[in-house]
């Protein structure tokens, strides 16, 4: 097994946090000049995570934009380090030949895709049975766009929001992934 370095962990969350967060706030401010209201509410999320974050004022979108980033890197370098803790008697200690390692689009997109929707769907079928104030539906609000009640319409779109989402991600990760893998083993040659 190989250990993980956490730079191109910590990059690819960084691309993958701070496009999300862009595109999130591009879609509040284009939908509010179209004065269409109650249908977008990610910026929400933002307001609750991000100390001094206030989504109509340019300073507080920068604040924003660099405690994204910051999250990002401090995730990828304080989990990395942990998970090659916890698989550290498979890692081999010889020399061996770096041989890239090339996360695959389809599979990586296939996987995020089936563990979103299923987590989505148990969670969608809880919704249904436990009273109102317990259920995640505002979550799902704030989460997917489109989303608005417990229904077979608002499910669906769920699980397409969920499928974008897993695009995005997918191609992000495993580009800047495979990208970091290649100039490491040009590096070493």
């Amino acid at each position: 097994m190989k250990k993980i370095e956490p730079y191109p962990v910590a990059s690819a969350l960084f691309f993958i946090l701070e496009i999300f967060y862009i595109i999130c706030m591009a879609g509040k401010f284009i939908l509010e000049q179209l004065n269409i209201n109650g249908f977008w509410h990610i910026h929400k999320l933002w307001a609750r995570i991000l100390p001094g974050f206030n989504e109509f004022s340019f300073l507080g979108f920068l604040l924003g934009l660099i405690e994204v980033g910051l999250a990002a890197y401090i995730t990828g370098y304080i989990v990395v380090p942990i998970y090659n803790i916890l698989i550290r008697k498979k890692i081999s200690n010889r020399e061996s030949v770096p041989k890239p390692f090339f996360v695959r689009f389809k599979t990586l997109f296939f996987t995020i895709l089936t563990y979103i929707t299923f987590l989505f769907t148990i969670c969608f079928v809880y919704d249904l049975f436990v009273p109102q104030f317990l259920n995640m539906s505002m979550i799902w609000k704030i989460l997917l766009p489109g989303f608005s009640d417990l229904t077979l319409q608002s499910f669906l779109i769920g699980i397409f929001d969920i499928i974008v989402y897993s695009f995005y991600s997918a191609s992000i990760i495993a580009s800047v992934f495979n990208y970091f893998e290649k100039v490491k083993v040009v590096n070493v040659s």
